[in-house]
């Protein structure tokens, strides 16, 4: 969830098998006085998932121990496809994602018992969430000096984490492709650990060591790429009826469009000059110009009862959140005691989002560039797809922002993808259809791709829109998924 101006400001030891009773170990110097991981198989009555279920940690460093979820598919787990997911923040834990997104329980109200979801991601499809950078949620670290504040540190304790874990916590997945996920900041996540991981797996190959992490796709759901697009974008989402849908347009009056529409010439000039030097100071500037320009009324409408940066659909309950999310029912939860000693915490201070590990992303500035060079690399450099999706009623992630950043995306293959058009795609019964006339035919919004670069816009969901539109998206994951399985 990423929001510069307000969330901003806020050796193998031991290998365990499948206990039921282990305790955590605190974090030592020595990296052959602990396990290398837990691993904790879990019930129904802590997530009704539906599927084998499995928490623990893996040690990416001696000081450094990162929590995950382990779902095994509804479906056929030894043969679906693989994800890992990471939610955003910085700061933001995997739970986030897990109970409000693409997992396959729910919390219910009460904030101390869950519920099976139907359209899961897990339906055909075996799910890892990790909390990280390491310090995030329930993921441990012996100095939160150390916590990971550039894409090239987090990226690899992920690669080490993705190494271990497919190597001696569950073996029988070595070798199996990887497809890398997040949501929000976890644009800059998938998109920089994706190319990072890529890149070291080519080099070794080249040094003759066998490759051990396969990424077969990235999937980006309402993901930071590159903030002055963002920015860019508000005029065409307030000021124009940029999805064609009949929706009201325009959102602000005149005189905010008018000057919005002003500003836009020298932010794209500043955003050019960001994108060519990728020099912090250059992109800091760039998107303070941008957001307090083209920026400016939306930002003074985030108050109470006005703009909800994260959905248009509802007033703004308390800034910078606008919202309860950081602290509802899911929250509530993962504070229970008796959930902490099943996951192996005893009175474990647990955040959906750590804004210490977001103040720490903000003074580091790395925040404040694109990853534009990442995402080129990718495309050019690895057989590697990358699909996109976006909620139309995200404000802060705003589809024409997105829409923008792909169709300028430098890359072999843009002026085909550019050149595409966008076309209506539906859903029914959790997939996507081409029987738009069947009685439970849903139109789900817009779309435009191929199998290397595709974009699905979602209509009725904002900046969690997989868990505003469960099914609908559900149903494109999929579709991406059996198209990219090998």
């Amino acid at each position: 969830m990423w929001l510069a101006k307000y969330v901003a400001s806020l050796a193998l030891a031991t290998t365990i098998g499948h206990v039921t009773c282990q305790e955590q170990k605190p974090l030592t110097d020595g990296i052959t006085s602990k396990p290398f991981f837990t691993l904790r198989e879990q019930s129904s009555h802590l997530c009704d998932a539906g599927s084998r279920q499995w928490t623990g940690t893996v040690n990416v460093t001696a000081d450094k121990s990162m929590f995950f979820w382990y779902f095994e598919s509804r479906n056929k787990p030894q043969t679906d496809p693989l994800l890992l997911w990471m939610s955003g923040g910085p700061g933001a834990a995997g739970e986030m994602g897990l109970f409000m997104g693409s997992g396959p329980c729910v919390v219910n109200r009460d904030g101390n018992s869950t519920r099976r979801l139907e359209y899961s991601w897990t339906d055909h499809a075996n799910v890892v969430y990790i909390d990280q950078p390491v310090g995030v949620g329930f993921s441990e670290i012996t100095d939160r000096d150390d916590i990971a504040v550039s894409l090239e540190q987090g990226a690899r304790d992920v690669h080490s984490f993705l190494s271990i874990f497919s190597q001696y916590v569950f073996p029988e997945l070595g070798g199996r492709p990887w497809h890398i996920t997040g949501e929000s900041m976890g644009g800059h996540y998938v998109t920089g650990y994706t190319q990072h991981i890529a890149s070291q797996e080519q080099n070794n190959e080249r040094l003759g060591v066998e490759p051990r992490i396969n990424i077969s796709s990235a999937i980006i759901v309402d993901g930071y790429i590159d903030a002055t697009r963002q920015f860019l974008g508000y005029y065409d989402f307030f000021c124009k009826d940029w999805a064609k849908d009949g929706r009201k347009a325009p959102l602000m009056n005149d005189t905010a469009c008018s000057t919005m529409a002003a500003a836009m010439p020298e932010c794209e000039k500043l955003a050019i000059r960001c994108r060519e030097s990728y020099d912090i100071p250059e992109c800091k500037a760039a998107n303070e110009v941008c957001e307090e320009t083209i920026g400016e009324y939306f930002l003074d409408g985030v108050k109470k009862g006005g703009w909800d940066p994260y959905d248009d659909r509802h007033p703004c309950e308390e800034p910078p959140m606008c919202s309860n999310l950081d602290h509802g029912p899911t929250w509530k939860f993962l504070n229970q005691r008796w959930v902490q000693e099943k996951l192996g915490f005893k009175s474990f201070p647990f955040d959906l989002i750590d804004l210490d590990t977001n103040k720490r992303w903000d003074q580091a500035e790395n925040i404040h560039l694109p990853v534009t060079r990442e995402l080129t690399w990718i495309l050019d450099n690895t057989d590697i797809s990358v699909l996109f999706i976006n909620g139309n009623n995200d404000i802060i992630i705003n589809t024409p922002g997105q829409m923008s950043v792909l169709d300028s995306q430098p890359w072999g293959g843009q002026e085909l993808y550019r050149n595409l058009r966008y076309n209506p795609w539906h859903y029914e019964d959790g997939e996507l259809t081409s029987n738009t006339e069947g009685w439970g035919a849903k139109r789900g919004g817009f779309w435009k791709g191929n199998n290397r670069l595709a974009l699905y816009a979602v209509d009725e969901a904002g900046h969690l829109s997989a868990h505003h539109q469960p099914e609908a998206i559900g149903a494109i994951v999929r579709s991406w998924l059996r198209s990219h399985h090998e």
